[in-house]
């Protein structure tokens, strides 16, 4: 019997779901297409199509990948993200749903501006920056990375959405990077800054274990990159800027303490998808 796209998802689905994966299915199909440089549209349209010896092995090592804790778009070198595709490598984070929630808010805040220049500190594989220079078409915006490899991917994501003349890109420790150029005054800085208490880290699920620690360990309390940042934002900041951070679910009161030491006299928290607290808007 041959083995088919639609037998070999099918059985590949259940092997997933007894191994724990949630979206067991739809990880199946997008290394499916992942192998057959293909979508997921086109496995059903050619469900019935037989597999070579050669592919079955192929997806049979991708598979071993995954169930190793690789992320799955290490795997496949991709990742969406709101409307739109980027590259993703292990140089990165996996972009998460929660941070489209931080997008969302800063697009809401910045509509009524029109026009301003934004910040955003430890931009990772770019995917805040440029969705934010997709909805924002009227902002400037500047990225910066501690990371030369991050900055790498970030800019060649940049170059696929042609915004390379929007985003300028930083290689630095966040405010450090900016170091040299005229003292720049933003409507908004944005981040989602490394939040994990280190203790945590090496309790977290297999696959985040294989993503950059430097873009997840926040300190021994988790905040403490968000305090500098805290610490300075207000020197970069218009009259009446802000401060869009992602942070951890037990985080916003701390934060919240930070945020009016600083001299932000408004500070709003947003639930993620699960209720948690894990975007905290601070006001000037």
């Amino acid at each position: 019997m041959k083995l088919t796209v639609g037998t070999v998802l099918r059985e590949t689905a259940r092997f997933f779901a007894k191994r724990g994966l949630e979206a067991s299915r739809l990880e199946a199909e997008l290394l499916m297409a992942h192998l057959l440089a293909t979508d997921r549209l086109r496995l059903y349209i050619d469900g019935d199509r037989p597999l070579t010896t050669t592919e079955i092995s192929a997806y049979k090592d991708l598979i071993r990948q995954r169930l190793s804790g690789q992320p799955l778009a290490y795997i496949t070198k991709k990742k969406s993200f709101l409307n739109w595709e980027f590259q993703i490598t292990p140089d990165v984070l996996v972009p998460r749903p929660e941070t489209e929630i931080l997008v969302e808010k800063v697009v809401e805040l910045c509509r009524p501006l029109g026009a301003g220049r934004l910040l955003e500190l430890g931009t990772g594989s770019g995917v805040i920056a440029i969705a934010l220079a997709h909805y924002l078409p009227d902002f400037q915006i500047d990225a910066v990375d501690l990371s030369p490899a991050a900055l790498e991917v970030a800019a060649a994501n940049a170059e696929v959405h042609n915004l390379t003349e929007r985003i300028n890109f930083y290689c630095g420790d966040l405010f450090a990077a900016l170091t040299g150029l005229d003292q720049p005054v933003y409507s908004g800085i944005i981040s989602n800054p490394p939040y994990i208490p280190t203790a945590v880290i090496p309790t977290l699920a297999p696959e985040v274990q294989h993503e950059p620690h430097q873009a997840l360990d926040g300190g021994p309390s988790g905040i403490e990159v968000i305090a500098r940042i805290m610490a300075e934002a207000t020197a970069y900041l218009s009259p009446d800027g802000f401060l869009a951070l992602e942070h951890g679910y037990d985080q916003f009161p701390a934060i919240e303490k930070l945020a009016k030491a600083a001299g932000f006299t408004t500070v709003l928290s947003y639930q993620d998808y699960s209720g948690w607290p894990r975007v905290a808007v601070c006001k000037l």
